[in-house]
């Protein structure tokens, strides 16, 4: 089973034991949009638009012709014409897509057995769902074998690793690295997952626009997480 990077970010920010996200929800909404648009620029599906191209404006998403994952092909339109940033506020924002993909992810790998839906009842009412590691747990663990890999080796990832390289970077953006790996060393975690962000990534094109998609990332958080406070008073 072939996994996508929104699928490793989700499964890599779930923690096993308590069948809950490492980090919180904003972070993990914005994570899980980084991993859309990053996995929709490495299958060719959007671009960033160069100097001069006639009819979209340099640095802007444009649609491509690849082929991509069904799930993210209704966030095209969504994010075309858009900068790395607003597209990923339109994904993650209040009312975006981002949690109608995590659903979508959580809902399919649970038919694929590579988690379990369990739900805490009180008086007949759902009030909170965990998703536990599923029968055919070969997949996770084998994702998580990868990502410890790449995480603690200076080496470049193999070509079938750049959705779990991906992921990994994303995630560093999202500053879960330590949360995914509270055993290993956070100086350490930082220095490796800016490594993994500044990778070759197979094309100059795609690296210079996971780097784009890991800023505008920052730039979400912080507008979800900073100016909400700042403004509660």
């Amino acid at each position: 089973m072939e996994i996508t990077i929104p699928e490793a970010v989700l499964l890599l920010a779930l923690d096993d034991e308590r069948g809950t996200a490492l980090i919180d929800d904003s972070a993990l909404g914005a994570a899980l949009a980084g991993g859309a648009v990053a996995q929709l620029l490495l299958d060719g599906r959007v671009r960033i638009a160069g100097e001069g191209e006639e009819g979209a404006k340099p640095g802007r998403l444009v649609a491509a012709g690849g082929s991509t994952d069904e799930r993210l092909e209704p966030l095209v339109a969504r994010i075309e014409g858009k900068k790395s940033k607003d597209a990923l506020s339109t994904i993650a924002g209040l009312g975006g897509d981002s949690g109608k993909l995590k659903r979508q992810l959580l809902d399919d790998l649970a038919a694929a057995g590579v988690v379990a839906r369990d739900e805490d009842r009180f008086l007949g009412l759902t009030w909170r769902t965990r998703w536990e590691r599923g029968e055919r747990r070969e997949l996770e663990d084998a994702l998580q074998q990868r990502a410890r890999a790449l995480v603690t080796s200076d080496g470049e990832a193999a070509a079938e690793d750049l959705e779990v390289e991906a992921a990994l970077a994303i995630l560093h953006g999202a500053g879960a690295l330590p949360q995914v790996f509270p055993d290993l060393p956070r100086d350490a975690l930082k220095r490796r997952g800016d490594a993994l962000a500044e990778a070759s990534w197979g094309s100059r094109e795609v690296r210079e626009a996971i780097a784009s998609v890991q800023a505008a990332m920052t730039a979400v958080l912080i507008a979800t997480v900073i100016v909400p406070s700042s403004t509660s008073g």
